[in-house]
């Protein structure tokens, strides 16, 4: 976390343009505490505005009020970027630098967004995972994440598992349905997220209906000499159906190397990413530089070409514990609320920014529109380190109750909604 953060609190941080806001900083300590015989100020500095068009003494200067040991000022921040909010403090009648800190005014479309990380890929012990499905949800919950979905091989009944271990318990985090779908005689799989009932289950139950449906969707095909029009249409039976139970069909890792070739055929992934039938597509997850930027290099060629897809950033991770794909890919989707619908909306409104971090990488590769891009930036470096401290303490009380400690089920109920009460806190009121 930036010292900054550790000494000052400034509040609210994502201001809208349309609104004057009243801004508090408050000091961490009595080592940054202000004082109130002396004169504060405030120096408004747009990001998007160079020195060129704005002289240093262009921007504009703000008194600030001293208010319990705190320090108010009310502004209007009229675009849509970051700003740097200067306090200085006027010494022997010279102002100096006391702190920089940072807020972020977003229009009204924006505004009522919020920031959700989440996986929508993982696995647990129920398939080749290493742990329980409680527990996968807890660490997730103890590393920052507002969602997940669980999305075990073949299998839609541990993504329940985890949704039934925390059903009593009202939390921020939320856990949703999910698999990961193979169908017979086809090697592409597609991660399901958030349907109603399992699509694994359809082909197991009645594989002649499967084999017949694919059929009547094969002999009406059209498609490019040398693609494999059985797998295609595998794919859009599998696609076609996980909508009709009300989910979203995720393209899961095109460059995957798996048995010493790509999981994808390239002139198949090509075409799949022309012709869109899935509903997102898996950029990053857990694999190796490699493979992920295989994946993100034809993504952004194909948008040069005029295909633009909607992405997300899963982990595709099989354990929680020590593992190096966990946390490795994830997203931030900017959604009015953390509910299934909700969150499909954003993705499909390309509203969700993938994050790539290898061991060692002080910040993540960031991939997305960039309008929300930008914002999701500002967000991981000024809003998430202090969302995720407060995300650690519920995990850990996640995994003892999930083992059987009733007091940290007491414990979380009382404070598992506090990630909601932080965002509240860091989004202005009208005033």
């Amino acid at each position: 976390m930036k010292t900054t953060l550790e000494y000052y609190d400034i509040f609210p941080k994502i201001l809208c343009t349309e609104r004057e806001a009243e801004i508090t900083i408050r000091p961490l300590g009595v080592h940054a505490a202000f004082d109130e015989k002396k004169k504060y100020r405030v120096k408004i500095i747009p990001m998007n505005e160079t020195l060129l068009n704005c002289s240093d003494k262009g921007y504009e200067a703000l008194d600030v009020q001293h208010c319990s040991g705190n320090l108010q000022f009310r502004y209007r921040f009229t675009q849509e970027e970051q700003y740097v909010v200067l306090l200085q403090i006027q010494e022997d009648g010279v102002w100096t630098n006391c702190c920089e800190l940072r807020v972020y005014s977003v229009k009204p479309d924006y505004f009522k967004l919020r920031p959700y990380r989440g996986d929508m890929h993982c696995h647990t012990c129920r398939s080749d995972g290493k742990e329980g499905p409680a527990i996968v949800a807890a660490n997730y919950r103890k590393s920052g994440f507002d969602f997940l979905s669980i999305t075990d091989h073949g299998q839609y009944e541990p993504a329940q598992e985890a949704i039934r271990a925390f059903s009593d318990i009202p939390m921020s985090f939320q856990l949703f349905a999910g698999e990961e779908v193979h169908p017979p005689k086809n090697n592409c799989h597609t991660v399901h997220f958030g349907g109603t009932y399992s699509i694994n289950q359809i082909f197991r139950e009645d594989p002649e209906k499967y084999e017949r449906e694919v059929d009547e969707i094969e002999n009406k095909l059209e498609i490019p000499e040398g693609l494999n029009t059985r797998e295609y249409a595998s794919l859009l039976w599998v696609y076609r159906n996980i909508r009709e139970a009300g989910g979203m069909a995720i393209m899961a890792h095109p460059c995957w190397i798996q048995d010493e070739a790509y999981h994808i055929r390239r002139d198949m992934y090509r075409y799949l990413l022309q012709t869109q039938p899935f509903d997102a597509l898996e950029l990053t997850c857990g694999q190796s530089l490699e493979e992920n930027q295989l994946q993100i290099s034809l993504w952004q060629q194909m948008r040069e070409e005029g295909n633009v897809v909607p992405v997300v950033g899963s982990s595709d991770s099989h354990g929680t514990v020590n593992s190096p794909w966990f946390g490795l890919s994830k997203m931030i989707v900017l959604s009015e609320e953390c509910t299934k619908d909700a969150l499909i909306d954003a993705v499909k409104a390309r509203r969700a920014v993938v994050l790539e971090q290898y061991p060692g990488e002080p910040l993540p590769r960031v991939y997305g529109e960039n309008r929300a891009l930008e914002f999701v930036l500002f967000l991981v470096t000024e809003y998430m380190p202090l969302h995720d401290e407060l995300c650690f303490e519920e995990g850990r009380l996640m995994k003892a109750y999930a083992c059987g400690d009733q007091e940290a089920g007491e414990e979380l109920r009382r404070i598992g909604k506090r990630t909601d009460f932080l965002t509240e806190k860091y989004w202005a009121k009208e005033v």
